[in-house]
């Protein structure tokens, strides 16, 4: 069984941490996932959905984000 959670000191210094793209001050979370399978349609239209909803939460934080700048 996993650990429930692993703490990284450094992050940026880490050598098993891979960064796609320039590396940032922050926080750093994994998360695992589980799933039986993805060959029905169901669950690739819950995946869908699941794009659409996060897409939406990161239009809806980049919003905050610019108000936020202004303030």
């Amino acid at each position: 069984m996993l650990p429930k959670f692993i703490v990284v000191p450094e992050v940026v210094r880490e050598n098993k941490i891979h960064f796609f793209k320039v590396p940032r001050l922050g926080s750093y979370m994994a998360v695992r996932l589980e799933y039986q399978t993805c060959l029905f349609e169901e669950a690739y239209e819950a995946g869908v959905n699941d794009m659409i909803r996060v897409n939406e939460l990161k239009r809806l934080q980049d919003e905050e984000k610019v108000i936020h700048k202004q303030t």
